[in-house]
């Protein structure tokens, strides 16, 4: 049953967050210029379970329109039925990441989702993320983001995941000091999985449409921070997984 239910709780958690897996959807920074983040996730409770997890991340433009990227998810907590399963807090499935953007607000990702997860009973398989990004802004203050990516994962033990498909938008309100954020994560199956060569039949990935509402703060030019309330899949009508989490940053 612990097996059952952590990989239950790993695939529902790593699909959330694979739909929008890029760093954001807008311009990496200036040349020589980076950014440090941590953040904090609650996941309300689902069907009896309830998480929290940390997010260490770092990126870097190493040239005007090249970033490099990586994020450690830190999981921290995990309770079924009012009981903490022991040994869930660990490092899972740590992510690189490269973006290239040109000068007209198109850019270019690719992420790779390393298989690396040092808790009991969980062994992920190696994944990638690819696909483009567009920015631009309407107005000084009103910008918007969007990201079209495919995420491929590779055979392990015979079983492969269908390949999905990951659309984000958001749209940002610069307000000088703060920026409330609109955004809506949508993925798509588009194959079925296979095991050992063959196709498992209606086993793609159901369709799911997430909503996050937020705002970062620019508390000055080095540190910044934010709030976010996710809604993880609005057609789910029972027990509608939810997040909410905060972060902090340093720029440099």
């Amino acid at each position: 049953m612990r097996r059952v239910v952590l990989s239950a709780v790993a695939a529902v958690a790593l699909m959330a967050g694979t739909a929008a897996a890029s760093w954001d959807y807008f311009p990496p920074k200036d040349a020589g210029s980076g950014e440090a983040k941590l953040g904090f996730e609650f996941g309300m409770p689902m069907e009896k379970v309830t998480t929290m997890a940390l997010s260490v991340g770092a990126r870097y433009s190493i040239i005007d329109g090249l970033e490099a990227s990586l994020k450690l998810p830190v999981p921290l907590m995990l309770s079924f039925d009012g009981e903490s399963v022991d040994d869930y807090a660990g490092l899972s499935v740590p992510v690189i990441g490269v973006r290239y953007w040109l000068p007209m607000g198109l850019g270019f990702f690719l992420d790779a989702y390393l298989p690396v997860d040092t808790r009991e009973d969980l062994e992920p398989a190696m994944m990638f993320g690819v696909g483009v990004q567009y920015s631009m802004d309407f107005t000084d203050e009103l910008s918007f983001g969007s990201e079209l990516g495919l995420l491929i994962t590779l055979p392990k033990d015979d079983y492969t995941k269908g390949m999905d498909l990951g659309i984000g938008l958001e749209l940002g309100y610069n307000l000088g000091m703060v920026t409330p954020y609109l955004g809506l994560d949508m993925i798509v199956g588009l194959t079925d999985d296979s095991f050992d060569g063959k196709s498992l039949e209606e086993t793609k990935t159901e369709f799911g449409l997430g909503l996050e509402i937020g705002a970062s703060f620019a508390i000055n030019e080095m540190l910044g921070a934010g709030v976010f309330f996710k809604i993880n899949d609005l057609l789910e009508e029972d027990n509608t997984p939810m997040t909410i989490g905060a972060t902090f940053s340093i720029n440099f």
